[in-house]
């Protein structure tokens, strides 16, 4: 079988039209129609339904697909392992981060450097539904990331840590100068640069909201807060309010930001280290999970700061 002719397919499977998986792939669609064919001849039944909505999987395509993603994975796993052999201590390692785990990676990098000099890291900076896919199709070997609330079949979590999400504001801002935790129609009051629907930490936002019946929040900026020092900047000069996770606080208070004490509401959160259920981590690449958890527990075994000033 063709490893690029499984490509096509599943280029073909993820746009559900030819001419889109050409334009993604770099061929033609009638490269593409042979790909199908050719595998189509070799499995003996039919991948795709055409109609003119598009190329829809038939059964034996979704369970195909399926197994065309591990076997991807799986390939991609093998080069990355005969390339750490090859080259020793110089391979690399393929991970991803959504943009509140980052700095975590990087100080875990940082710590395994000393020991590893020539180590080399591809991150991938994403948000969490990103990341995942791209984990799974082999395209990174580890993901870093909030705990998805319905872990997608085929990936397994190990938990890190457990953090939190405040609300900030600026230096001065009305709410800082309240003597009791603002309540969620004062919170409503203001204008919000947040994350997108998508994640986690929006989405309990949103619920405090929809739990206490008022309209909110007021989306002034969407952000998905890849540079903690441009939302943060923002907020220090508007009277936008934002979130800030425990990992970036550091950088919240070079700003002066401040937290905003919310009425009845605690938004905890998991950071978990996320791999493919199939397949084997390499030696270097399992070595980095572990600084990882080192990292991740020494983070959690520092004092509780107080809250912002």
């Amino acid at each position: 079988m063709n490893l690029d002719d499984l490509t096509y397919f599943l280029a073909i499977a993820e746009t559900g039209l030819l001419h889109r998986a050409a334009l993604k792939v770099g061929i033609s669609q009638p490269a593409l129609t042979k790909a199908v064919r050719r595998l189509e001849a070799e499995l003996g039944v039919p991948l795709f339904e055409r109609s003119p909505k598009g190329m829809q999987l038939t059964r034996y395509g979704i369970e195909f697909e399926r197994n065309a993603v591990n076997l991807r994975a799986a390939y991609e796993d093998t080069l990355c392992k005969i390339a750490e052999l090859h080259s020793g201590d110089l391979a690399k390692v393929r991970l991803g981060a959504t943009p509140a785990t980052e700095s975590l990676v990087n100080r875990t990098f940082l710590a395994l450097l000393k020991r590893r000099p020539a180590l080399r890291l591809d991150l991938n900076v994403q948000l969490s539904d990103a990341l995942m896919q791209a984990l799974l199709e082999g395209e990174i070997d580890l993901a870093v990331a909030p705990m998805p609330v319905e872990l997608p079949e085929g990936l397994l979590a190990v938990r890190l840590l457990r953090e939190s999400i405040e609300i900030v504001c600026r230096s001065g801002h009305p709410l800082s100068v309240l003597d009791k935790p603002a309540s969620p129609e004062q919170l409503s009051g203001f204008t919000w640069i947040l994350p997108g629907q998508s994640v986690s930490a929006r989405q309990q936002i949103n619920a405090y909201f929809e739990r206490h019946h008022i309209e909110g929040p007021n989306v002034q900026v969407q952000s998905n807060y890849s540079s903690p020092v441009g939302v943060f900047s923002l907020i220090a000069s508007t009277d936008m309010l934002g979130i800030c996770s425990t990992q970036h606080r550091p950088v919240a208070e070079q700003y002066k930001l401040q937290a905003v004490q919310a009425s009845r509401a605690d938004w905890p959160r998991e950071i978990a280290c996320l791999v493919r259920k199939v397949g084997s981590l390499s030696p270097l690449t399992s070595t980095f999970k572990e600084q990882l958890l080192q990292e991740a527990a020494r983070i959690e075994m520092k004092p509780k700061r107080a809250k912002f000033i």
